[in-house]
C-alpha cells in the first residue's frame, strides 16, 4: 500500500482541495454542506484556505490533508476543541477512489497519536451518522467506544435533523471504580 501522511494543507493547495471536494460532491453533501458551501469555486476554496489557516492560528481548529504519494487524498479535521477537558472531535472524508483500502483506518492512527500527544488532549470523539456503517465499523476497529445516541443532533443539506452515534476514545483508560 502507498505510504499515507496527514499533514496542515496549505494556502497553495487551492486547487488540490477544490478538484478533491468537486470530484466528492455527491458524497459530502450529506455530512459536510458547510465544506461545499465554502468551496464552490476556486476562489472560494482560497478564502476557506486561509479561514481554516487564520483558525489554527487560534488553535480553534486544525486542517490535515490525506496524501497518498504526495497527492491530496482526503481531509481530517480536529474540531470542536474544549481546551478546558481537553477533548477534541474528528471530521474527514476521503476521496471515493480511495475509499475501501484501509487508508482512513491509518489516517485515524496517526490523528488520534497527534491529538493526544501534540495537543495533549484527553478524550477524542466522533459523531457518526446512525446508517454510516463503514465509518461506525472504522471506530470500532480504533477502539472508540459508543457512548450513546444524541438525538436530532445533526441538520443535513435537506434541513432534516438526523441522529448521531458519539463514539469516544482516551488517553488513558478509566480507573475503575
Amino acid at each position: 500500500m502507498n505510504k499515507i501522511h496527514l499533514q496542515t494543507i496549505a494556502e497553495k493547495e487551492a486547487k488540490e482541495l477544490f478538484s478533491l471536494i468537486n470530484r466528492n460532491k455527491e458524497r459530502l453533501a450529506r455530512y459536510f454542506p458547510l465544506t461545499l458551501k465554502k468551496n464552490e469555486k476556486i476562489g472560494s476554496t482560497i478564502n476557506y484556505l486561509k479561514e481554516l489557516t487564520q483558525k489554527t492560528k487560534k488553535k480553534e481548529i486544525y486542517a490535515l490533508g490525506i496524501y497518498s504519494q504526495q497527492v491530496l487524498i482526503g481531509m481530517m479535521f480536529v474540531k470542536n476543541i474544549d481546551w478546558r477537558v481537553p477533548k477534541c472531535e474528528l471530521g474527514y472524508f476521503i476521496d471515493k477512489a480511495y475509499e475501501g483500502k484501509g487508508i482512513m483506518s491509518i489516517a485515524i492512527d496517526e490523528s488520534i497519536k497527534y491529538c493526544f500527544e501534540n495537543l495533549k488532549m484527553e478524550k477524542i470523539f466522533l459523531r457518526i451518522g446512525t446508517e454510516n456503517i463503514a465509518s461506525k465499523r472504522v471506530a470500532e476497529k480504533k477502539g472508540f467506544e459508543l457512548e450513546g445516541i444524541l438525538r436530532r443532533e445533526f441538520r443535513l443539506e435537506t434541513k432534516e435533523l438526523v441522529d448521531v452515534e458519539y463514539y469516544g476514545i482516551l488517553k488513558t483508560p478509566p480507573k475503575n471504580s
